[in-house]
């Protein structure tokens, strides 16, 4: 055993000796032989010498059966019956197949992964030419025409460089021109730029020395990356919620990874979003750590990973919590989750740490987005708060104005009991509507943005929105954020203000106050989604029974409904119901007025759920007594004095 990790400590330093560590301009001449493409031939002969061995059995057989689920019993013969969307899947099960077969020796795989190749380069029409569906099988394509370089016929070898060619020119023709949405400054903050520009760097690093245009596709993907990586999210955060966050932090990596040989890692280990971004999943996960929170367009699961994703990172920064969690979620899906990256970038030299050293909250300053939780348990509570720029204030700061998955929902709030949602977001909504977000609507009309099946840009490029940065204050036992959110709205509704101001407590108790100050005689509207076990008490709801959760809300008169609400969402690629309980407040007039919403434990429990002892609205303090203590809040100063 000593000698063995003596023979792995001392080939990971010839491979990361050979790997530059700066970030000055891209040495591409290092691809000189095949396998290129995320290992050498020196790298390939180590990986399988663990395949035998745990982890490394495990991912490998989970590429087996992936492989067959992508593909099937048998390969098609023609690309017709797919589109853009679909013809993602014999496209990853090529990669799968192909790596089979490189590591294992496995001849069913290899000539499998050679009729599907031939398939592939048989046909021009890869779904539309233009996006991600083509980009899959860019990659698919170029990474099976590298890893088996030395088994396909020189007739084969010829087909596939020919339609990495033709399908890299397509994809650079459009980076060049910029006349595909995903290729311009709207598309930066997306990941289908991620993926359509890293397939058009692979293909390039497959070519390299075979192909004359592969040194533009390689430039051209570079420069590209080098502007996302300056509008990344600096807090490691996405605005597209944690499942989009998966598929595209995956590809980015796919990027970085891909060209390390010839640029060093330079530009990743410098970067505020990937040293942060492990913080960020680790912070957005469920108490559990199997599910995620789902702001945004993103069910509770992540698309990809995030196993594989966390592995890079934790060997790229030696980061032990993003080892732990890469661990953690895994082994709660069973291995299943895991991917053929997984075996290749998978450091064992980082040790786990558990999360139990780290503060239980984050604040994500760029998006305002204040993640606290009571405990790292299992069992624990979990609130979120989201309320910045929806593309973040940087890429805002420097005019670039992302759409897509993006939700008009500003000042959106959440709570969740282990991995129960007791106060509820909409998910992957087919509309986006702030109505179906626990946020205002002035006169039935919500925020900038809202209306379409993706997020609508075009007022906020206009500079028809005015979005101010959130104050955070925290201190023992509290975190507090103010947004003023007034400027997220219409001027044809716009209040002169709407402050929400949100005090979390121990990451167990969360109290919400609005101020609002009318602009005219409008109908406010003030929806809470909340779990569909709710059921009413008193003046109050109680949300879980077993647990003594309960929601108090100070409407200061104003009509309420406790009515059961259902929404067409989109989750992992199915149209699902979802629903719950809608408790919906409803005033109307010009005069300000203040609301008053606490989510808590109630000391006598939730049937007897009065948590509010006193809310000065003058004053703006309010005393809240809960399982907690007496805490007493003043909402303008931002402080939280137990009493």
């Amino acid at each position: 055993m000593r000698l063995r990790s003596v023979i792995v400590a001392l080939f990971c330093f010839i491979v990361f000796s050979a790997i530059p560590i700066t970030c000055g301009a891209a040495n591409y001449s290092v691809f000189k032989k095949h396998p290129r493409l995320y290992f050498n031939e020196a790298k390939l002969e180590y990986l399988r010498s663990l395949k035998g061995e745990l982890p490394y059995s495990s991912f490998i057989r989970n590429v087996a059966v992936r492989a067959r689920g992508l593909v099937g019993n048998r390969v098609p013969n023609n690309l017709v019956r797919f589109n853009s969307n679909t013809l993602r899947r014999p496209a990853d099960g090529l990669v799968n197949l192909a790596f089979h077969y490189v590591i294992t020796g496995d001849r069913s795989s290899l000539l499998t992964a050679q009729d599907l190749l031939r398939t592939f380069c048989s046909d021009e029409k890869w779904g539309d030419n233009n996006d991600i569906g083509a980009a899959h099988s860019l990659f698919a394509v170029s990474l099976a025409y590298d890893w088996l370089y030395a088994d396909l016929s020189s007739a084969l070898r010829l087909m596939a460089r020919d339609a990495i060619g033709y399908h890299a020119e397509i994809f650079y023709n459009h980076l060049k021109k910029k006349d595909m949405w995903w290729a311009q400054s709207r598309g930066l903050l997306q990941n289908h730029n991620y993926v359509n520009t890293a397939a058009l760097a692979v293909a390039g690093i497959a070519l390299y020395g075979q192909d004359s245009r592969s040194v533009k596709w390689l430039n051209g993907a570079e420069k590209n990356f080098d502007e996302i990586l300056s509008l990344l999210s600096p807090d490691g955060g996405s605005h597209e919620g944690v499942g989009y966050w998966s598929y595209g932090t995956l590809w980015l990596l796919n990027y970085y990874m891909a060209v390390a040989p010839a640029q060093g890692m330079g530009k990743v280990e410098s970067s505020p979003f990937f040293k942060n971004t492990a913080k960020f999943r680790l912070y957005a996960s469920l108490p559990g750590f199997k599910y995620n929170v789902d702001f945004a367009d993103s069910p509770m699961v992540d698309y990809k990973g995030p196993a594989v994703i966390l592995r890079c990172l934790a060997s790229i920064f030696k980061d032990g919590h993003a080892q732990w969690l890469a661990t953690k979620v895994e082994g709660l899906k069973r291995g299943r989750s895991s991917l053929w990256q997984d075996f290749v970038w998978l450091n064992p030299d980082v040790k786990p740490i558990s999360p139990d050293d780290l503060p239980t909250f984050a604040w994500f300053d760029n998006l305002g987005l204040l993640l606290s939780r009571s405990s790292w348990k299992d069992d624990g509570s979990l609130a979120l708060f989201k309320a910045g720029a929806p593309q973040g204030f940087l890429a805002q700061s420097k005019n670039i104005y992302a759409g897509s998955h993006i939700h008009p929902d500003e000042g959106h709030y959440g709570f969740w009991l282990g991995r129960k949602g007791l106060v509820l977001d909409d998910g992957y909504v087919l509309k986006k509507f702030s109505i179906s977000h626990n946020v205002l609507t002035f006169n039935k009309i919500g925020q900038l943005g809202e209306g379409g099946t993706w997020f609508e840009l075009f007022d906020y490029k206009k500079g028809r929105g005015k979005t101010i940065r959130p104050k955070f204050k925290s201190g023992d036992k509290f975190q507090a954020v103010e947004a003023e959110l007034s400027g997220y709205y219409p001027q044809t509704v716009r209040p002169k203000s709407w402050k929400r101001t949100v005090v979390i407590i121990n990451g167990a108790e969360m109290i919400i106050r609005d101020k609002v100050v009318p602009s005219g005689n409008v109908e406010v509207r003030y929806p809470i989604h909340v779990t569909r076990k709710a059921r009413k008490f008193g003046d109050g709801l109680c949300l879980d029974y077993g647990k003594g959760y309960a929601l108090n809300l100070d409407n200061g008169g104003g009509d309420l409904s406790f009515k059961r609400y259902s929404i067409l969402t989109k989750s992992m690629g199915k149209d699902i119901p979802r629903g719950g309980m809608n408790y919906l407040s409803k005033m109307s007039g010009s005069a300000p007025f203040f609301m008053l919403t606490t989510i808590g434990r109630p000391v006598n429990g939730c049937a007897e759920n009065k948590m509010v002892e006193d809310y000065n609205r003058v004053k703006d303090t309010a005393v809240i007594v809960c399982k907690s203590g007496r805490f007493k809040i003043n909402f303008s100063t931002l402080t939280v004095d137990e009493i």
